[in-house]
Order: structure tokens, then sequence, then C-alpha cells
């Protein structure tokens, strides 16, 4: 079984590979990872296991046009904490 700091390890050259071959900038990405790891975790869990993918991808589009990350993940937790469906 492969240990957490070893998938990690994976998980960024992986986003490195990504990010180069789509012409895109990791740094978001790896500046984020924890708070954005936890939020795809807490919709996964809680309103859309298959949102959660969706969900960062809506919050990628936002970030790419100049939003603040922390701000975006702090607004859609406090959604997935208040959401009935």
């Amino acid at each position: 079984m492969t240990d957490e700091a070893t998938k990690m390890a994976i998980m960024a050259k992986w986003l490195d590979a990504v990010a180069e071959e789509i012409d895109a900038d990791s740094a978001p990405v790896t500046a984020h990872r924890d708070e954005l790891l936890d939020l795809v975790s807490m919709i996964a869990h809680g309103p859309s296991r298959p949102g959660a993918p969706m969900t960062l991808f809506l919050l990628g589009m936002r970030a790419g046009q100049g939003e603040d990350v922390s701000e975006l993940v702090a607004k859609v937790e406090a959604l997935a904490g208040r959401y009935k469906g």
C-alpha cells in the first residue's frame, strides 16, 4: 500500500505533467492543495460524489477569472454545509 506522502508526490508529478500538457500554471493548485482536497472530500461525502470534481472545475473557472481561491473554497464549503438538495 502506498503511504500518503507517496500519494501526494505522485499527484504533484501528475498535476505538473497535466499543466505542461495543457500549458497551464500548476502553482495555484500547489498553493491551495490541502484546502482543495478537503473541499473535494466534503462534497464527495456530502452533497454529491460525482459533483466533487465538477465543483472544482467551476471553482477553477472562477479562479481563472481572478477570484481568490480561498474565498471561493469558503463559499462552497458554506453552501455544502447548508445544502439540502
